[in-house]
């Protein structure tokens, strides 16, 4: 019986919809539709703010931070590059891009752990793989790094704002269990002390009877 009840209860909480992923959702929502109010793509936000809601508010306010950090850092040393390799003229020799591209993911990833940001190598390198990689011929580096930086920036600055407006839910407390009853002292199981009869103290003896009663 008790195990069907928690059977029970554990697949209501499974399919029980959290605050993060109505946050997430809600998050999402508002910037596409800020992409369409701007007619522009809204998919670098869209990937920020699913990346930076957390499962509290000081953890993505934490992620948040983080994220900007590595979208800027990431954002800059993007702009570098691509502005170099379009001098040197290999902007656009695909295996030589990929391969200077990945050698550079070595020193952002330095430039982090210098500023003791760990925590926001790995989106300072997506930012740089997503201006570097998805430019393309005609695009003005500058411009279109600064839109990938705007539009990353946005999904970050709404996923915190909407994770600090919507409350958490504070989690169910479970049931306390039924303490066990006492059990006998192994010491007197042990020694094979009976236990004394009701009404009975356990200092004193029954007082034998007198002579002559077992006669009657």
């Amino acid at each position: 019986m008790e195990q069907n009840k928690s059977d029970r209860s554990t697949l209501e909480h499974r399919h029980r919809i959290g605050m993060r992923i109505i946050k997430t959702v809600v998050a999402v929502f508002l910037c596409g539709v800020l992409g369409y109010l701007r007619e522009a793509s809204a998919f670098y936000s869209m990937i920020a703010a699913v990346v930076c809601i957390q499962n509290s508010a000081g953890k993505t306010i934490e992620s948040s931070v983080n994220r900007m950090i590595g979208t800027l850092i990431g954002g800059m040393v993007g702009v570098l590059v691509v502005y170099s390799l379009d001098t040197l003229g290999i902007l656009y020799i695909e295996l030589v891009r990929y391969a200077v591209l990945a050698l550079m993911l070595i020193p952002i990833i330095e430039i982090c752990l210098a500023i003791k940001k760990p925590g926001c190598a790995a989106m300072a390198c997506i930012v740089f793989l997503c201006v570097t990689v998805n430019h393309s011929i005609g695009d003005t580096p500058a411009i279109y790094s600064i839109e990938r930086l705007f539009e990353t920036l946005v999904g970050v600055a709404l996923a915190c704002g909407i994770d600090i407006l919507l409350p958490y839910q504070a989690p169910s407390q479970p049931e306390p269990k039924p303490e066990p009853e006492p059990e006998r002292a192994p010491e007197q199981e042990s020694a094979g002390v009976p236990e004394q009869p009701d009404g009975v103290p356990e200092d004193e003896e029954p007082s034998p009877k007198e002579d002559g009663e077992d006669g009657r």
